[in-house]
């Protein structure tokens, strides 16, 4: 079924990987796991008896696409998947050999680039980890037999480098967390002390409190002062010789200056960056390659852009071109998973309430960007540095680096130069190409002087993107945010139907999760369940008690 976008992984090979995986159980099985995925069929698989004649059209096969697809497939439906690109995933996007990435610029032109990358290496562009509750997507990684690994968000060994403070230095996190502790129990302790709190605890628990203190900051038994402690790292190499001595104290007054703590340091702290999180092997787009390949033959036609869409009476007409022609078709039922940033610039739609069309107009999306390279060298993993994983964060545009959570140890990797957002990404993303690797290459040496040259990280192996720039994107996710009480009607409008209750929008843009395939997820749910479970569903609409925080949803601030 993955017909295009499949260059730098046999096509054929993939293929039999997935049908081995996915052909062994009914689609019905697949959703709702009445049974395992063991009976290998032949062919296509046969959806269940449903509504006889009913369609379903839906606008583009990313997560929210393809995860509903395969439920109306498995309930009966006759289904028709129209995807503007050669690729499944949508935002899901991971590079490997041989893909391109075009974006479009203010003055319309396009500007493409093509992944070099050794075969075997890849990166993701796109959605990178799934944290360990977002159970719908590991549900049906489970279901579609895609193997996770553990993605690692934070070690202690990652870095921060701070113009601020340390006179430019970077330091690891275990010496900014673990001494920060230490000064944070060290003066509450002298608070406690001199009798802050009295009025509220008895002597009892606060002896119990200045205990807990000194063994969340380590303090020094005798003096309860913090001196430093192991935690933070080594003075010197242990050997027969050499016992583990601590290293000194960061100041706080360097720690205060350096301001980390406005850098997403802490954003493992946050539920949706919890330990543990897992990440598909090979490439986070694994997930949505195995989703079509698990549908019938045909349900998808891609490179087929939507121009049209109108809502007439009991059913939606589609339009769209496939091979250079205009194509329509009436189908029961219409789900849109072009990103509303899209529906409002390429597609015409008509019979849709005025607050429906306000809300597509009105709705705004986050730009985003990130930029990665092969390295030739996985020198993170060195003994001068020692980082198996996790992020190390900047104060700089590019914002952050992450370390590849597969193949330790390996000769060669990908590194993901920069991932940033919103103002950040405004201005990665209005420089070239070119110049977005020049500009992370300068802050990364102030991290690891390896990325000085292109001997050990080439820029002929590096890649960008603007989600902002590719064409049926224009964006990262829709923006909501509860400080704007003007957007709260526009959310309230696009997660209800349209039409005679035939008409969803779809996707992690409406959903308590924007930006993540979770909420992707959970919008597909929510569809099917008012499509397939009849009138009752489809006309109980409630108020929105509260907006997504989509930024602090995506990036923890």
């Amino acid at each position: 079924m993955v017909q295009q976008g499949d260059k730098g992984t046999s096509r054929r090979g993939f293929l039999g990987v997935a049908a081995t995986a996915v052909a062994s159980a009914t689609l019905l099985d697949v959703m709702t796991g009445a049974a395992p995925a063991t009976a290998v069929t032949d062919g296509p698989t046969k959806p269940v008896p449903g509504p006889a004649g009913k369609s379903v059209a839906i606008l583009g096969a990313g997560p929210a696409g393809l995860a509903a697809a395969l439920r109306f497939v498995a309930a009966g439906y006759a289904v028709t998947v129209l995807e503007a690109t050669g690729r499944v995933g949508g935002r899901t996007m991971t590079a490997r050999p041989g893909d391109q990435v075009t974006e479009v610029w203010d003055d319309g032109s396009e500007r493409t680039q093509t992944c070099a990358f050794d075969g075997g290496l890849y990166l993701n562009l796109g959605a990178g980890r799934i944290p360990y509750h977002h159970q719908r997507v590991i549900d049906l990684c489970r279901r579609l037999a895609v193997p996770l690994e553990p993605y690692i968000h934070t070690t202690t060994a990652n870095l921060f480098q701070s113009g601020k403070g340390w006179q430019g230095a970077n330091k690891p996190n275990r010496r900014i967390a673990n001494d920060t502790r230490g000064y944070i129990a060290q003066f509450l302790t002298r608070a406690l002390q001199k009798g802050v709190l009295d009025d509220e605890l008895t002597p009892e628990q606060r002896d119990r409190f200045i205990s807990l203190l000194a063994g969340f900051g380590k303090l020094d038994r005798d003096s309860g002062l913090y001196l430093g402690s192991t935690r933070s790292g080594l003075a010197k190499p242990i050997n027969v010789h050499q016992p583990e001595e601590p290293i000194d104290p960061l100041q706080l007054r360097d720690l205060l200056a350096s301001e980390y703590w406005k850098h997403g340091f802490s954003q493992d702290s946050d539920w949706h960056w919890h330990t543990t999180s897992f990440q598909p092997v090979g490439g986070m787009d694994s997930i949505w390659r195995r989703a079509a390949a698990a549908l019938p033959a045909g349900t998808i036609s891609y490179d087929s852009p939507v121009s049209g869409i109108r809502l007439d009476g009991s059913g939606v007409v589609v339009t769209w071109s496939a091979g250079g022609s205009p194509r329509g078709a009436r189908f029961d039922y219409c789900l849109s998973n072009i990103p509303v940033s899209v529906l409002r610039e390429t597609v015409t739609l008509e019979g849709f309430t005025h607050d429906f069309m306000t809300a597509v107009e009105k709705t705004p999306f986050a730009p985003a960007c990130k930029v990665g390279w092969q390295a030739n060298s996985r020198f993170w993993e060195s003994g001068k540095y020692q980082i198996y994983g996790g992020i190390s964060r900047i104060d700089h545009e590019i914002s952050q680096i992450w370390y590849p959570s597969n193949d330790y140890f390996s000769a060669k990797g990908t590194l993901t130069g920069a991932y940033n957002s919103y103002a950040a990404a405004e201005a990665t993303g209005d420089r070239s190409h070119e110049e977005r690797l020049r500009v992370a290459r300068a802050a990364a040496v102030k991290l690891h002087d390896e990325m000085a040259g292109n001997a050990v990280v080439p820029d002929e192996l590096g890649m960008s993107i603007a989600w902002h720039k590719v064409k049926h994107q224009l964006g990262a996710w829709a923006d909501w945010d509860p400080s704007r009480p003007e957007l709260k009607p526009l959310y309230e409008t696009l997660i209800y139907p349209q039409g005679e209750d035939n008409f969803l929008v779809i996707g992690d843009q409406v959903s308590v999760l924007p930006g993540w395939q979770e909420g992707a997820l959970m919008s597909a749910e929510w569809a099917f369940d008012r499509i397939a479970n009849g009138p009752m569903a489809a006309t109980a609409r409630r108020p929105v008690t509260q907006l997504p925080n989509a930024r602090e949803l995506t990036t923890g601030e």
